[in-house]
């Protein structure tokens, strides 16, 4: 699978909107794509705000993503890179942990110079 390289500062967002996603503090911050440190199969994503109506349908809102594809070509500190596939606004190879069925995360805004596989 090939895509555009992910990064901490990237806007996404959960399935329920408005629930925001981030990175809070990036594992490596060495690599950087412009001013952005490279996300890592290693960083952890939380989701602040997830619109999910728990109290109506019994379910907890979404509180993570948990990241499904990772590169197999490029590595960041041994770690596999975090890859989107397609350009931004798309759906990200990730669940959203928390609600059921999971749901994937939206990426709206991300770096679009630099590519991996």
């Amino acid at each position: 699978m090939s895509g555009l390289l992910l990064h901490h500062g990237a806007l996404m967002t959960c399935a329920h909107p408005p629930g925001l996603v981030t990175i809070p503090a990036p594992v490596q911050r060495r690599v950087l794509v412009g001013p952005h440190p490279v996300a890592t199969s290693a960083d952890t994503f939380h989701v602040a705000g997830c619109g999910f109506p728990a109290a109506t349908l019994g379910a907890p809102p979404c509180t993570s993503v948990t990241w499904l594809h990772t590169s197999t070509r490029v590595f960041v500190g041994g770690l596999p890179a975090l890859l989107q596939p397609s350009p931004p606004v798309g759906v990200a190879p990730a669940i959203c942990v928390g609600t059921p069925p999971p749901n994937p995360p939206m990426v709206q805004a991300t770096q679009l110079r630099v590519r991996g596989t």
